[in-house]
Parts: C-alpha cells; structure tokens; sequence
C-alpha cells in the first residue's frame, strides 16, 4: 500500500505564490513562502499554466494527509477545542450552567485553577507532539522534520491562546474590582508557569532517565508485554538488532517525556484533589487524564483500525455488569405510618386553630430558585409582621411547600429554620446561596471517575457526588446557624410528625422515575389519592429517607448529580456495601429531577389541597369534623422572568409595531433535528399550559363548595434591577428598567434569562437576588400578583377569627 506523504513540497505546490493558508488547523505547514522559478524557454502563460497543474496534482495527496493526520491526533484535538469551547460557552448559550465554575473566590483559588490549565495544556501538547513525530514509524503517513517542527509550534501557539481566553473569562467572571482582577489574572498566570515548569521537569527527567538503571527495566518490560514488535515504541540502538536483550533497545523518542508527564499530572492530581477545590481545578484535571489515557490507546489501536469509541463502549459495557458501577441512595425501614397524619388532617387543625392556611409551589431552576424562594419567603414574611404589628405570622401559616428541583432545595432550607430556638429565616437565604459545586466536581473526580473506571473496587456504594452534594447542603446549614436539630439528621418520617402538629410546613420533594416517567412525590405529609401516572415514595418503597437526600433526588440534573436508585441498609449510619430492595420492591428505578414531569410544582400543591378538602368535605374521612377553610392562599414562586402571556393581566403591552423577522434559510439537519427541537420546546411550554388549566379547574371546582383558592405569582422580578446594556436599551419587560445605566461590559454582570442553574451563585446574582420584590410597591388595578392580594388575605383570616 502506498504512503501518503505529508512533504513540504507537497504544500508548496497546494499553497501557490500568495502564502495561501488553506489548511487552518496546519497552518504551521501553510505558513512558507514560496517562490516558483520559471522554466527556460517557457514564456509567463505556460508557467503559470504548468504551476496550477501541478497545484491541482498535489491537493488530493495533501488533503488526504492532513485528513489522515487530524484523525490521528483527534485526542489533543478535542482536548484543545475544549479548552477554547468552556470560555465561549460560559458567556454565550452555556453561561447558566458555565460561567458559575469561572467565578474565582480568591488569588489562592485562581493559582491553583493555573496550574490545572496548565497541565490540561501539557497534557495536550505531549500527546499532539508524540502522534506528530510517530506517526510515520507506525502509521502510513510521513512527515517532514521542518513540517513537524511546525506542527508543534502550531499546538503550542492554539493552547496558549486558549490558555489567554481562560484567564480573561475567569478575570471578567469574578468580583469587578480592578485590583482584585489583576490579582486574579495574575495569579492564575503563576500558577500556569509553575505548571510549565513541570514541562521542563518531564523533559530533564527524559534526557536523563536512559541513565537510570530503571530505565532498563522498563525497555525489559516494554520486550516482554510485545511493544518491541509494536512499530512506534521501541527501537534498536543500532541498526540489524533482532534480540530481547534490553541493552540492545530503548524506547522512541517521546514515550519517556509523556510518560514523565504523565507521572507529574498524576502527584499533582493527589495532591491538589487532597482539599477542596474550585470547579475548574476538577474539570482541568480531569480534562488532563483523559487526554493523556485515550490519546495512548488510540496511538496503540489505531493501527489496527479500532476505533476508540468501539473500545469506550466495550469496556464500560461489560463494566455495567458490576453492581457497583451503579449510584445509590440510602433507603432504612420506616417507622410505622401514622394513619391520622395526612393533608386533610393538618389543614383541618390549622383551621380549627384559626390559622390561616398557605400553600406554596416552588418551581425548579436550580441555586436560582433555592435562593429566591428562600429570599422572597422571608421578604414576605418580615413584611406582613410589620404591617400587622406581628398580628400576621406568614412562617406558621405555611401548611405545606411543594417544591421541584431547586425550589425543593430552597423548601428543606426554610423549613429546617424551624428548628432553631429563635427561627431566622434569612438563615434559609445564606444556606440556599451558599455554594456547592466545587465539593460536587471534585466528588466527580475523586468517587464517581473510579467508579466508572474500575467499579469492582468501590467498597461504599453510596460515596458519590449526589452524596457529596447532599453533605455540602447540611454543612452550610449545620455548621453555621447550629439548630437545635441539624439538617443531617432530618428525616421524612420526622419532619412529617412536626408537620402533623402544626410546627413546620408539609414537604413534597418532586421526583420523576426514568424507568416509568411517573412523578413521585417524596412528602413528608403523604396523600392518600394517588392518580395514574403519580405515586407516592412511602407507598412505592415502604421506607424512610433522609430530607436532604430528598432534595437531592428531586433535583437530579443531568452530569451535576447522578440519578440514582435505592438501596436498603439497617440504620440510616449504615454504610453501603451489599444491595438490597426496599421492602416494597422497586429496587431498580432510578430517580431524576422533577422537573422532567413538571417544573413548576403546581401539581404537587394542588393535589395535596385537594386531598385535604376532599377528606374534609367527606364526613366519613372526617370523623373529627373539623370546618373546611374557605380562604386558601397558594403561592407560585417562580425564580425566572414573567413569561409572555396574552392572558396574562400583569404583562406589560409592547406599544411599539413588532419587528420584522428576517428570513432564515433551513435545510435537511434542521429538519432532522426539528422533532428533536420541538420536543425540547414544548416541554416548558406545555407545563405552564398544563399547570395553569389545572389550576382553573382547581380552582372552579371548589368554587362551588364555597372554597375561595387564591393564587398570587411571584416571578423573579426585583426592585433597581442590573441589566446588561443590551436589555436596558431593548426596555424588557420591567419598568424599572426606564433610565437605567448598562453596567460595565468588561465584567460579565447579571443578566436576565441567563440565570445561574449550577449549585454555585456569583456575588453580583447573590446581591440581585436580596434585593426587594416589586410586588411590594403599589400593583395596578389590573395585575393581581403583588403583595395587596396577599395582604387582603390575611386580613380577611383575621376578620373571620
């Protein structure tokens, strides 16, 4: 079989006199001037007639090389692309999930995320250089000293790039002072030169390992694992060397110095992952491993035309079939259920006390909803115990949150404040704001990266970063406000017994089985009615679960949590080392978020109520007979923008005539993605169309039992809010935006629609995120979502007692 053959001539033919650059990603190549010579006795026409022939000759070969060669080096490729995709994702469509791991607390932190940069681009630049100076030995594609020496430089050149968009992103993320961004910029470019240092490390111990006796060794090894018949690791000394004799061998060039690097990624890996760590140190690293372990399998089987992707799915295929290789949550036997609490039983003793009864739903969107259901919860209440002279107490009247994703995590915080001795629910703000995705990265790395890999060595099954996750959310709240009962502690089963006497709200974790698609309601306070395509976790499993393993279910987002299935243990303390079911079975479905069946919560909350006034309504379900409640408040906390809604009272007309759309040409991908794309977009849309049908038949139904059930919504709408100048000029949809300054466009500020969905909050969104309602100012008659409705329905509770 012939050679392709990558040859500076070959390029100069492509590339013509102009210095043509036709092959981007070999610019190195392209990037030699070339001069043509005129034939004798040839005129100016029939030369430049003979140098397009000879063009035209030589692009196929080229293109086939360079083709042949970016396949080749497909791993430091990717591995650079994702050094230059992270930053461009995390200010444009990637920033809610990105920028947050971008967003840098201190110089320490930043030199640390440089020195995880820069051994991502180490790791990148030996593998690139290794593929470019073997591939002739072991593949059939040669190519020229000077071309490789280009080629290198050409890498080296891409990821310092890289490396610069990185450091301006991470500066343009963190706090907008201009010191604290010198320090930052500076810090991280320390600690990229100290992991270039490690480059030069690896090359003195190269040049000076064949010295070593060891080295020996290792060519002995090499000779007997085959890689001596193996072109492209080892070579004789001398030329006509047929033995086994390891002196008579030594291994190519660069197999020792990315193998020397590859020593130093690892110590560097053990020790920085020793401590906790910033999101990007994680990604960086592990960004590190993967391209130095995948790029020398494909060097080893691409020879024999494996490719690496049949390779990756074999081995963690046949890897599935460990028990082990599975995430689990822990599950222990449960108390016996206490047939007298349920939703009826509540909302009829809160109404025979006199109290009112609220329900809230609390929609999902990750530490973005956590912190403003806790924000505004505690906005409102201060604000109603101030107008009343603390007639009105909004905490105690909370007979039940339903919560999804975020708004579940927001929901555990607020009502965990009940177990302090004098309850501050601007504690439930702090704790909800408080990041966790640094420890969830770093859980990646550490737990869930071995359990992938090998997880026939995993001895606590349920050690991952769901777990992780799980104890970073009760050390924000334990550690910090010591309740009298910590977070760690808390159980559905006891949290249902304070909810039974009046002392904390009810709580639905919202969850979704992927193996049914059903909702599964994980609640302390149970109903007893289920409906199809709905179940109950006490009902499904018959076992107890910890609260904060409750929110992490029902927040279950792709790649930040695992989803995970139940294992049953003997107490709560137990450690996971051999799987069992829950007692009622269904040890083998998985749980994710919420929000896949419905992300509002509106269906948990209207279902709970509807428990309650069926049974309170029914006089066999209510022996006690305890009175109906005819005012129910019910408050749908939303941690994003007023959609736009025809129907919608409280959106603002656009006065001005609409623009014109402009055309925009479609072909055969889009139409293949279009069933894909409308499933994706109906998804929101259908939701909010379902839950608000939903509620108007909620709320008609009762009607005529004269039960008065108002809504009020609360959307992430706050007073002098920060806009970028793009919305301030578009004039958006608030009228706090009239007049409004555009903040700084170097620092990447807070941004509507762009709201952060990871565990981690930038201090600017913390501070956007305090700031007050707009309900509070003064509504206009035709906008029923403002805090008068509220008022009024308080007031109307006090007038009836």
């Amino acid at each position: 079989m012939r050679k392709l053959r990558l040859t500076r001539e070959g390029v100069d033919a492509i590339i013509g006199a102009a210095r043509l650059r036709s092959f981007i990603i070999l610019s190195p190549v392209s990037d030699i001037w070339i001069k043509f010579y005129q034939p004798a006795g040839q005129g100016p026409a029939a030369g430049m007639i003979e140098r397009i022939k000879n063009a035209l000759a030589e692009v196929p070969r080229a293109t086939a090389s360079t083709v042949h060669y970016l396949y080749l080096a497909r791993i430091p490729f990717l591995g650079s692309v994702t050094l230059f995709a992270l930053p461009l994702l995390a200010i444009t469509v990637g920033r809610p999930l990105v920028l947050a791991a971008y967003d840098l607390a201190s110089s320490g932190e930043a030199f640390f995320v440089g020195i995880a940069y820069g051994l991502a681009g180490g790791s990148i630049y030996f593998t690139a250089h290794v593929i470019t100076n073997l591939c002739s030995n072991r593949f059939r594609l040669e190519i020229d000293r000077v071309v490789q020496s280009r080629i290198d430089k050409a890498w080296a050149s891409a990821i310092l790039l890289a490396l610069l968009i990185n450091i301006l992103v991470g500066t343009c993320a963190s706090k907008p002072v201009l010191s604290y961004s010198g320090a930052i910029a500076a810090a991280m470019i320390g600690g990229m030169l100290v992991a270039f240092a490690g480059t030069f490390a690896a090359e003195a111990i190269s040049s000076s390992f064949p010295k070593n006796p060891v080295y020996r060794n290792l060519v002995w090894f090499g000779i007997k694992i085959g890689l001596r018949k193996q072109k492209g690791y080892l070579r004789p000394i001398s030329a006509g060397v047929e033995t086994n004799d390891p002196a008579n061998w030594k291994y190519e060039e660069g197999h020792v110095r990315a193998a020397s690097y590859t020593f130093i990624v690892i110590v560097a890996y053990c020790i920085i992952t020793g401590k906790q760590i910033a999101p990007l140190v994680a990604l960086m690293l592990l960004l590190s491993l993967w391209v130095l372990v995948l790029a020398g399998v494909t060097f080893f089987w691409d020879r024999y035309r494996l490719p690496l992707l049949v390779i990756l799915v074999a081995y963690f295929w046949f890897a599935g079939f460990s028990i082990k290789a599975d995430h689990y949550y822990r599950v222990w036997t449960r108390p016996s259920l206490d047939r007298e609490l349920t939703p009826g039983e509540i909302v009829g003793r809160a109404v025979q006390q006199h109290r009112p009864v609220v329900v809230v739903a609390a929609g999902g969107g990750g530490i973005q909803s956590a912190a403003w259901t806790t924000s505004v919860l505690d906005q409102l209440g201060k604000r109603l115990k101030a107008d009343s002279g603390g007639a009105y107490d909004l905490p105690h009247s909370i007979r039940l949150i339903s919560g999804v994703s975020g708004g579940s995590v927001g929901g555990m915080f607020y009502a965990e404040c009940f177990n302090e001795s004098e309850p501050d629910f601007s504690h439930s703000f702090q704790a909800a704001s408080s990041s966790a995705l640094g420890p969830t990265i770093r859980g990646l790395l550490r737990q869930d990266l071995w359990r992938a890999l090998m997880p026939f060595l995993v001895t606590d099954i349920c050690n991952d970063r769901g777990r992780v996750l799980e104890r970073q959310w009760c050390k924000s709240f334990d550690n910090k406000f010591k309740p009298n009962a910590k977070l760690a502690d808390a159980t559905l089963s006891a949290w249902g017994a304070d909810a039974g006497s009046l002392q904390r709200p009810a709580l639905i974790f919202n969850s979704t089985i992927v193996e049914t698609g059903q909702r599964l309601a994980i609640s302390t306070v149970p109903i007893r009615h289920a409906l199809i395509g709905e179940t109950e976790f006490t009902e499904q499993y018959c076992a107890e679960l910890a609260v904060s393993t409750a929110a992490r279910l029902s927040a279950t987002f792709p790649f930040v949590t695992p989803t995970g299935r139940p294992i049953m243990l003997n107490t709560s303390i137990s450690a996971c080392r051999v799987v069992s079911p829950p007692p009622c079975g269904g040890g083998d479905q998985h749980l994710v978020d919420g929000g896949y069946y419905e992300n509002s919560g509106l269906v948990g909350a209207i279902e709970w109520i509807d428990d309650a006034l069926t049974d309170l309504t029914n006089p066999v379900k209510n022996p006690k007979q305890y009175p109906v409640p005819r005012d129910v408040l019910l408050l749908a906390i939303d941690a994003f923008e007023r959609p736009t809604d025809p129907e919608d009272p409280c959106q603002l007309r656009q006065t001005a005539p609409a623009a014109e759309s402009s055309e925009v040409a479609h072909g055969v991908i889009y139409n293949l993605a279009s069933p894909l794309h409308a499933v994706m977009n109906v998804r929101g849309t259908g939701q909010r169309s379902f839950a608000r049908r939903l509620l108007r038949m909620f709320q008609a139904r009762w009607a005529l039992q004269h039960v008065n059930i108002r809504d009020v919504k609360i959307f992430f709408e706050v007073e002098d809010p920060a806009n970028r100048e793009e919305h301030v000029q578009a004039g958006r949809q608030t009228k706090a935006l009239a007049g409004k300054q555009p903040a700084s466009r170097f620092y990447i500020g807070v941004d509507p629609g762009k709201e952060p969905l990871s565990w981690h909050l930038r201090p600017s969104e913390i501070d956007e995120l305090k700031k007050q309602w707009v309900g509070f100012d003064a509504a206009s008659e035709n906008c029923p979502d403002n805090y008068g409705a509220i008022l009024d329905f308080f007031k109307a509770e006090s007038a009836e007692q």
